[in-house]
């Protein structure tokens, strides 16, 4: 009778540190003690209750796990995917604390004692809570709960779904290995040390998709801003203009010097929407490529850039066809190429950007070519970190290379070629 009351009392507390972990990582207003997760709570002790022996069983894990799934999915109200991922996120913070302890007490008691004999039990998941809560408190204070919560808040977790169920699989059988050793020998370090992999994977992981949900919603916030940047800089060329003739009027009936090097200052734009690079873009559609390109075409020429472009596609071709979320990625990646042909044409001498945007036989390409400073690394320029720019930077580049793998219907080729690094975009019907 002891032994099932102690093992009720066990789950429970586990049951609520996982609450109380999952609580924190979504900042939840949920109670635990409302009358509705009270009997929630109590079916997630129940079900792993009616399979529990004092030999550990694997098996025993991972139903524990399927009904935390379904216990936290209800309690939170959170769909699926994202109940899944913040289970398995309190599964290991739990785990952790409970190899952290195990680690601690192996040269005072055997695995069976601790699972069979019932004050032992109680006491070893009421510390197993306290080093959950203390290790909460460190992730807190180093904000990686806030970075985790803004991850399941994005729209493709997939990836992280499946990473995860497959390292709590991997941490189940760790667990298993860790029952039967439970001892301090060359297996046993052997199996904490492939533990401490796995959960450095995860970081490395989570660190990973972070980055890439960050660039990926930095280049979302320029999409929505150049989507009204296209009205804009359309008005502001027909006002421009005629601002300018009344300018021009002006200069010829003035005599004052001071007053004509006025008026050509005010002629000379900071921002040059007049040229005729510029007005080459005007057949692109409008959506959001035509205002990325304006943009990019209007900073190229601030910093003294010689920019060209010539632009040849259909009225009604492939890139009007285009879903909101297609013209976003290709967004994306027309931000990198730009912003790079931009950097990499500062730095060399000549600073030419020649941009060639044509349809042909139900492809659209777009084509960068600049003059650059040669590099050492320029084979390894898709991988991460590297760059001519210097230490943290380099990102761009691997950043596209997993939105093109993630992107069948979009190659890439990068050449050389007299002295020009051309990047080509190709958009397949």
């Amino acid at each position: 009778m002891l032994e099932v009351l102690s093992e009720i009392i066990g789950l429970t507390i586990m049951t609520i540190a996982g609450f109380y972990i999952i609580k924190k990582i979504i900042e939840s207003n949920q109670k635990i003690t409302s009358a509705k997760n009270i009997s929630i709570v109590a079916l997630g002790v129940v079900i792993p209750l009616m399979i529990y022996q004092v030999e550990y069983k694997s098996i025993y894990t991972l139903i524990t796990y399927l009904t935390n799934i379904i216990i936290y999915k209800l309690i939170f109200k959170e769909n699926i995917g994202k109940s899944i991922i913040l289970t398995s996120i309190a599964m290991i913070i739990t785990f952790i604390a409970d190899l952290l302890f195990s680690i601690i007490i192996i040269p005072f008691f055997d695995v069976k004692d601790i699972r069979g004999i019932w004050y032992l039990k109680i006491i070893s998941n009421i510390a197993i809570l306290i080093i959950s809560i203390v290790l909460l408190k460190i992730l807190e204070k180093m904000k990686i709960l806030k970075k985790i919560n803004k991850m399941t808040n994005t729209m493709e977790n997939t990836s992280l779904i499946l990473f995860l169920i497959l390292l709590i699989v991997v941490i189940t059988i760790f667990a298993y290995n860790s029952y039967t050793i439970f001892k301090w020998n060359e297996e046993y370090i052997l199996n904490i040390i492939l533990i401490i992999v796995f959960l450095l994977l995860l970081y490395i992981f989570l660190r990973e998709k972070t980055n890439y949900e960050k660039l990926s919603g930095e280049y979302d916030m320029l999409f929505s801003y150049v989507q009204n940047f296209e009205d804009w800089i359309e008005r502001e060329q027909l006002n421009r203009h005629e601002y300018k003739n009344q300018l021009a009027v002006l200069r010829c009936l003035t005599k004052e010097k001071k007053v004509k090097n006025k008026i050509d200052e005010i002629l000379e734009d900071n921002i040059n929407i007049e040229g005729q690079a510029v007005t080459n873009l005007k057949s692109l559609p409008k959506g959001g490529i035509k205002g990325l390109m304006y943009y990019k075409a209007a900073i190229a020429q601030k910093y003294k850039i010689n920019l060209t472009t010539d632009v040849s596609i259909e009225s009604s071709g492939i890139l009007t066809k285009l879903s909101e979320r297609d013209i976003r990625v290709l967004c994306k990646l027309i931000g990198i190429y730009f912003d790079n042909a931009i950097e990499a044409a500062q730095e060399s001498r000549k600073k030419n950007i020649s941009i060639e945007i044509y349809e042909l036989k139900d492809k659209v390409s777009f084509v960068f070519s600049n003059t650059f400073k040669k590099y050492k690394n320029m084979k390894d320029r898709n991988k991460k970190g590297v760059s001519s720019k210097g230490e943290g930077r380099g990102n761009g580049l691997y950043f596209a290379a997993k939105l093109i793998k993630e992107n069948p219907w979009i190659t890439e080729k990068q050449e050389i070629i007299d002295n020009y690094y051309i990047q080509q975009i190709i958009i397949k019907k």
